[in-house]
């Protein structure tokens, strides 16, 4: 672990520490928070966070915003995930029979990022957190944030480092073989297989340790990245087949509409490769793929190659991420209007 990692884990481990003992005294929960649209770092950081709580002899869920993607099943972590009903939070605050404490969110820190579990996250104002987007504006004692990581998962994997050395015991009775894994996720989706630009050395020798710990990078990389359902392969072609390019070539645009996850018996999820895809053609600086999820919500999705800042144009439709890789969700908008308007705002960075 690098120095400039110690201060915020070392941190973060203690009130791990101190909030389980608590949690334990009053048999209270914790409630984790990801972001919606999950992904493999959110979930993997989050349900990493869980066991630790857990291992600590605390109880503690994930707060899911949505169903687990099915591409992520074989994280075998359903015991860990709460979904709230849609009037949780108002009356009881009770997680499975036990009474709701801690809020602790990973891989964001706004409420607004977390779908309608805001409601839940916000009626907490001194909320844990560990997150690796920029948003310094949020900065406490409560928080760690560090751009600097690859991924939440990898700020997670030196808590759990630091809660081995405060505790004095080996990392492994902190880590299990499927913390492991599920911390391998998060890392290998935010670094792109560590070929993105967020991957440093600290971030291989992190894993190099999860692999040591059981995490199997041969069966997270599978699953994550390169095992597709035959719907999943018929509409990714499609999307890809169908994609049309801008500016000289430095826009990839592609456009999935209800009507075409119908026509292929495909989930919403079953496109995740499409916008990767398109920002690795030849010449393509930025990609994005815009998915309507039902009736009234388009999802976009942002990738870039260098210096086209996906975080900030994603800003403009309320969404967020990182520089090279964000997203937004938008409400009551044609989709072919939004592609227009996209189209022209991107125009103008290119």
């Amino acid at each position: 672990m690098k120095d400039f990692y110690l201060e915020g884990a070392t941190r973060i481990a203690e009130l791990i520490i101190g909030k389980a003992r608590e949690l334990k005294a009053t048999d209270g929960a914790v409630l984790v928070f990801p972001h919606k649209s999950v992904d493999g770092d959110c979930i993997g950081s989050s349900t990493a966070v869980v066991s630790l709580f857990r291992t600590l002899g605390a109880n503690a869920w994930v707060c899911m915003p949505e169903e687990l993607p099915a591409n992520m099943s074989f994280l075998g972590v359903d015991d860990l995930l709460f979904y709230p009903s849609s009037d949780f939070g108002v009356s009881d605050m009770n997680v499975n029979g036990k009474k709701y404490e801690l809020a602790f969110s990973v891989d964001c820190s706004e409420g607004h990022r977390m779908g309608d579990n805001c409601r839940i996250f916000e009626l907490y104002d001194d909320a844990l957190d560990i997150d690796h987007h920029e948003v310094s504006h949020l900065a406490g004692p409560l928080k760690w944030i560090e751009p600097g990581a690859s991924s939440a998962c990898e700020m997670v994997f030196y808590t759990a480092c630091r809660i081995a050395v405060i505790l004095n015991v080996p990392l492994s009775d902190i880590i299990g073989q499927r913390t492991a894994k599920c911390l391998m996720a998060g890392i290998v989706t935010d670094t792109g297989r560590f070929t993105y630009t967020n991957t440093k050395p600290e971030t291989l020798e992190s894993a190099g340790e999860l692999m040591e710990l059981g995490g199997n990078i041969t069966e997270v990389c599978y699953n994550l990245f390169d095992m597709k359902t035959p719907s999943e392969f018929a509409i990714s072609s499609a999307a890809c087949s169908s994609a049309e390019f801008y500016c000289g070539g430095k826009l990839a645009i592609a456009k999935v509409t209800s009507e075409m996850f119908r026509k292929f018996n495909a989930g919403h999820d079953e496109i995740s490769d499409v916008v990767s895809r398109l920002r690795d053609v030849g010449g393509v600086e930025f990609a994005c793929v815009l998915r309507e999820t039902d009736g009234e919500t388009i999802r976009g999705n942002l990738r870039s190659k260098t210096d086209f800042d996906c975080s900030v144009f994603a800003e403009k439709y309320g969404g967020g991420g990182h520089k090279r890789a964000a997203g937004f969700t938008v409400k009551n908008k044609d989709i072919d209007e939004l592609a227009e308007e996209i189209i022209s705002e991107a125009s103008k960075f290119l």
